[in-house]
């Protein structure tokens, strides 16, 4: 069995590089990186255990990756995973990546470093070239609103294109015709997938883009204030649509305090179907991201290929839901 010296002896680095770049616990070149993660796929090595010697073991610990526990979105991924893992007699180990390469990177390892017997990843930030290696590494490895080309079977993801075209058309539909769209600034898949069916929707509708009117900001409510008083500064939005439900409310809340009124003055539509939305006044219409569904899936998908037993993975759809902060606009 290889050992983290043979990793450094091949990839000419110390262990202490070798540590580092597996366990993602500081920076380093990007020339050291390459190296030490060829010499480890060389040598099948992993710390504390290789993929065979993983694959083989009985665990009773599930691994899940996800951006920040914090998020409702992430939130109901995790009890959502929780409640298969305690079906199945299992135990959920959580980490965080916050879409940064290095964070998940960390994360990733330290959770294959505890054996576990599922490993359900939320990781976004990562290359597919390195995600690809781990796929190999690990079979029961399950990506989550990712595609990775050569791995689909174990990708459990929805249609974000489509999702946010349709939540645009709702806008159009009611003809607004000024739609603004803040969207996420962190250079993820299904950021600049929603961003496409944004403009999909303009095109279909006649409309002319306008890159003034795309505002980009980290996905999170906090973040959705400031966007917010930012588009109230372009004049004559009538229409926004939004990367998340928490950035919609947020530009929801803002509107309101500034005397906008939502939705006479400007609709708004969210994307992920939070349980909070239905809560803010008006209620906010969404398009649905059944992050709970997806989160069982890709749990029962990663232990049947973990123990061999045969398990279908459904297709999971988008829908919009239609409340109240979409309204006709007034000649």
């Amino acid at each position: 069995m290889s050992t983290i010296r043979d990793v450094a002896r091949l990839a000419n680095v110390s262990v202490a590089t070798v540590s580092r770049v597996l366990n993602g616990t500081a920076k380093v070149s990007d020339k050291a990186r390459e190296a030490v993660l060829r010499a480890r796929e060389e040598l099948g090595f992993h710390l504390n255990a290789n993929a065979k010697a993983l694959a083989q073991q009985e665990s009773e610990t599930i691994g899940v990756l996800v951006s920040d526990v914090s998020d409702p979105y992430f939130g109901t991924m995790v009890r959502s995973c929780e409640e298969v893992a305690q079906h199945h007699g299992k135990v959920l180990l959580v980490a965080q990546g916050f879409h940064e390469p290095e964070r998940e990177m960390r994360a990733i390892n330290s959770l294959i470093s505890r054996q576990c017997s599922g490993l359900i990843i939320h990781a976004l930030a990562l290359s597919d070239e390195l995600f690809a290696k781990y796929m190999k590494e690990f079979p029961f490895m399950v990506l989550v609103n990712r595609i990775l080309p050569g791995f689909e079977d174990r990708c459990v993801n929805i249609n974000n294109k489509r999702g946010m075209y349709l939540a645009v058309r709702e806008l159009t539909n009611a003809g607004r015709r000024r739609i603004a769209y803040i969207s996420s600034s962190h250079p993820i898949l299904d950021a600049d997938e929603r961003y496409e069916g944004y403009l999909q929707a303009l095109d279909e509708a006649g409309i002319e883009p306008d890159p003034d009117l795309v505002i980009a900001v980290p996905p999170y409510l906090e973040s959705g204030f400031e966007a917010a008083k930012r588009i109230l500064k372009l004049g004559g939005v009538d229409g926004l649509a939004c990367y998340n439900d928490a950035l919609a409310s947020a530009a929801m809340s803002t509107f309101t305090r500034e005397g906008v009124k939502v939705p006479e003055d400007i609709s708004v539509v969210g994307f992920d179907d939070l349980p909070f939305g239905k809560c803010l006044t008006p209620p906010l219409t969404t398009v649905t991201n059944p992050i709970e569904i997806m989160g069982r899936c890709a749990t029962e998908l990663s232990l049947s290929l973990y123990s061999g037993e045969p398990y279908t993975l459904p297709e999971i759809e988008t829908r919009v839901i239609r409340r109240e902060s979409i309204a006709p606009k007034k000649p």
